[in-house]
């Protein structure tokens, strides 16, 4: 299309002059064009003329010289297409539903997740927990350090199982525990480490000896030691197997391959053999029981860990 200022300027094909120089054609143009009738001709090509095929062929045969082919018409989108992008479209144009609250969004649920993994963790053993052996929750309900009711969890030793699978009974089991309540007061375990419960912070008054233990620490391994002596000392195999596996807390097993009767590893069913009869001997010691079945000494060769 031409503007009003070029109607004077004419048809502007250019046209070589004979001095070399290209001029414009100059003749009136079209109404439509900014050529003459015979150059529009020549520069425009009209819809469906033999021109256009005639060109259109050019294109195609020199489309498959060089490998290629003419390009299928544009099709238009489907329209299921169209309205699903036109709905996601919707969620990021809306000035309360950026992408930066999706995002705050996202950030809240995923700490609300973190925030509920930490509390089934707190109220449940983890599974580090679990790998050092079982722990089950209380049948009825306790109170805690704040006089509420509780059911807090508690770890299977192995005088719980015994007494479970049938192997001692109620008065074994509660002398076992009985002596290592006072092996603890003892502190005679193998501690590497500061224990808190261990500290001596109720002791009033100086001691002669710093590194003397305390009266109530004394008082304890004085009854610890009666009792290993009752059961048949130290070296015997009720004595030892009362140290470690009660005292100590160390598995049977590991009691039996590793010291064992004065370092004489021990086979599993004899090891159990052993700790039930000391558990007889430690309830006859203590004066909670008149006598025990014939059943309650026979050996427990599932073994225990």
């Amino acid at each position: 299309m031409r503007g009003d200022a070029d109607d004077d300027f004419g048809c502007a094909y250019r046209l070589g002059g004979s001095d070399g120089w290209e001029v414009p054609c100059g003749r009136p143009r079209r109404p439509d064009s900014s050529f003459c009738q015979a150059h529009h001709a020549l520069c425009h090509v009209s819809i469906g003329s033999a021109a256009e095929r005639r060109g259109l062929d050019e294109s195609e045969a020199l489309a498959q010289v060089v490998g290629g082919r003419l390009g299928r018409a544009a099709r238009e989108p489907p329209e299921p297409l169209l309205r699903r992008l036109d709905r996601v479209s919707r969620l990021f144009s809306r000035a309360d539903r950026s992408r930066y609250v999706q995002g705050a969004g996202m950030a809240k649920r995923s700490i609300v997740k973190r925030l509920e993994k930490l509390e089934a963790a707190e109220h449940g053993p983890t599974p580090e927990r679990q790998r050092h052996g079982p722990v089950e929750r209380l049948s009825q309900p306790i109170a805690d350090t704040a006089g509420r009711p509780a059911r807090p969890y508690r770890a299977i030793d192995t005088l719980a199982i015994m007494e479970r699978r049938g192997s001692i009974t109620a008065g074994m089991r509660q002398a076992g525990e009985d002596f290592r309540a006072r092996f603890a007061v003892a502190q005679l375990d193998p501690l590497r480490a500061l224990d808190p419960t261990h500290l001596r912070i109720a002791e009033l008054g100086p001691r002669p000896g710093r590194e003397a233990p305390a009266p109530r620490i004394e008082a304890a391994r004085k009854t610890v030691w009666q009792t290993i002596q009752a059961v048949g000392g130290i070296a015997s195999p009720a004595g030892s197997c009362l140290w470690h596996v009660i005292g100590w807390q160390l598995p049977v097993k590991e009691w039996a391959l590793g010291q064992g009767w004065s370092g004489r590893r021990v086979s599993q069913e004899a090891a159990s053999g052993i700790l039930i009869a000391a558990l007889g001997a430690l309830e006859s010691h203590l004066g909670r029981a008149d006598s025990l079945p014939k059943s309650h000494f026979s050996l427990d060769k599932s073994g225990l860990i």
